[in-house]
């Protein structure tokens, strides 16, 4: 079995081929408790709340995983959980070909709770794709998927509970890296077979075609993200054998700021099928609030 040596800061660990690298990404949760009160027999909720910090938040651990559980299903569909990489991840090539999944939890470490994002590596990453990984992170957890999270209301003794992901003044993340068995092996089928494929298309065309083939790219729009094009094309032409395309693609997309501008570089590597990218796009819409506010906790 072939053996892959790989180095996280100063810890040495040996990878075979059916494993992978599990690596969370950790930092301190807070909150804000708003206090249910009655007057007369109407039921009001203090403004603002109490600000409280991850010890506390602990002993409604089972409470937030349940609602953390329920916000990573909302809107997938066949039951799958959702997945950052796919959903959401828009930066270098190499990333997204080194990071199978990444999800969102939460994490008890000593009496205290933390946001934890864990990805699956099928490669160690370099130091500035850890950079940019933590970057990317902490964007979503202020402006994506914590933004959301932290308007649901979570039932609690006494009151409701909002959970903030985005620690203000948090220091860096915490990261524990851990070599684990492939928890995706029918997964990894899928991607050989699909690699196979590519290859095996790439060797009968090669001698013949002058243009290189577009792969067509499925617009999905999921319900509680909004619509990003470049996500997609990437995964798309890794799995498809591209990849110099995919870092070709992509350097030319961040060095634009216009849609349409990018939308049309996209559509010189990838096929976009019909319906309108347009028409699925949500540009902006996905910051539309309900409920309670972060400045209200905090």
């Amino acid at each position: 079995m072939k053996e892959n040596e790989i180095h996280i800061g100063q810890k040495k660990m040996r990878l075979k081929d059916q494993e992978r690298i599990e690596m969370k990404f950790l930092s301190p949760l807070t909150g804000g408790f708003f206090q249910k009160y009655l007057r007369g027999k109407k039921e009001y909720i203090e403004e603002p709340g109490r600000m409280i910090d991850g010890r506390e938040l602990a002993q409604y651990e089972e409470d937030i995983r349940r609602v953390v559980d329920r916000e990573n299903h909302l809107g997938m569909e066949d039951g799958n959980t959702f997945d950052l990489m796919d959903e959401c991840f828009d930066g270098s090539p190499s990333i997204l070909e080194k990071a199978e999944h990444g999800t969102i939890s939460v994490e008890n470490i000593g009496g205290a709770l933390y946001g934890c994002t864990t990805l699956i590596l099928k490669e160690e990453l370099e130091d500035w794709e850890m950079e940019e990984m933590c970057g990317f992170i902490a964007i979503q957890y202020s402006d994506g998927w914590g933004e959301v999270f932290e308007q649901r209301n979570i039932p609690a003794d006494g009151g409701i509970l909002n959970v903030y992901f985005d620690y203000a003044g948090s220091p860096d993340f915490q990261i524990q890296s851990t070599v684990i068995k492939n928890p995706y092996p029918e997964k990894r089928k899928e991607t050989i077979l699909e690699s196979e494929k590519s290859n095996l298309l790439e060797t009968e065309v090669s001698c013949t075609r002058v243009k290189k083939c577009r792969p067509k790219l499925s617009l999905i729009r999921h319900n509680r993200h909004s619509f990003s094009v470049l996500p997609g094309a990437l995964q798309l032409l890794l799995k498809c054998g591209q990849k110099k395309e995919a870092e070709e693609m992509y350097d030319r997309v961040s060095k634009v700021r216009g849609y349409d501008e990018a939308l049309e570089i996209i559509s010189e590597y990838v096929e976009i099928e019909p319906g309108s990218a347009r028409e699925n796009a949500d540009p902006g819409g996905q910051k539309k609030k309900t409920g309670q506010t972060k400045e209200q906790g905090r």
